[in-house]
Formats: C-alpha cells, structure tokens, sequence
C-alpha cells in the first residue's frame, strides 16, 4: 500500500500486527509518530521531502523493527509525488521519476 501526506499516517497504522498488506510505502507524509513504529510488521518505505520535521521521521526510523527504508528528498516539498509536483521543473521532474522508480523496485523486492 501507498499513502501521501496524511495518508502517510494511515500507512503506519494499517501495517501493525494482522494486517493483510505485505509491504507499505509513505510518501511526504505527515503525522509521523515514532510511536506508530515498534507496531509496523512489514517492510516499510518513507520518502519524506524537506517540509516534513526531521526529528519525527529520524525517532521513528529508530523506532521501527522490520526492514526499512528511509529516503530524504531534499530539494523538494511536500506533496511533489503528487497534486503539488511541478513536472515542467527538470529537478522536480527527475526526483519525482526517482521516487516512483524507488516504490517500483520496493514492492517488486517486497510482493
């Protein structure tokens, strides 16, 4: 499963124990809460942009159990993987297709 922005949250609480999904992706996303981690049971990745608070996403790194993937986008804000991506901009552009190539080889690697 795949959740942007607040859908990040949603992410985090539907891969705890039991769920039916086998891998999980948050993109720029928001809420994130170290506390939502220690329960997360399937491979995880989080592609955060420069807008999301540092300090959240690095306690919930530490804190989660299962393989992970942590992949910061810098130069981009928050929602450029989706309704707020400038794909006229080359730099946004090249990031967006490298953050969908990401998701791609994730869930072939995971499913």
């Amino acid at each position: 499963m795949v959740g942007y922005c607040w859908g990040g949250k949603i992410v985090n609480l539907s891969s705890q124990k039991d769920t039916l999904f086998k891998a999980a992706a948050s993109c720029h996303p928001a809420m994130v809460d170290a506390n939502d981690a220690p329960g997360i049971t399937i491979p995880f990745i989080m592609l955060p942009s420069k807008d999301e608070p540092k300090d959240d996403v690095e306690k919930w790194q530490k804190a989660v159990k299962t393989k992970n993937t942590v992949e910061w986008f810098p130069n981009q804000v928050h929602g450029f993987m989706a309704a707020r991506g400038d794909l006229k901009d080359e730099a946004v552009k090249a990031d967006y297709e490298k953050a969908y190539q990401m998701l791609l080889n994730f869930f072939h690697e995971h499913m």
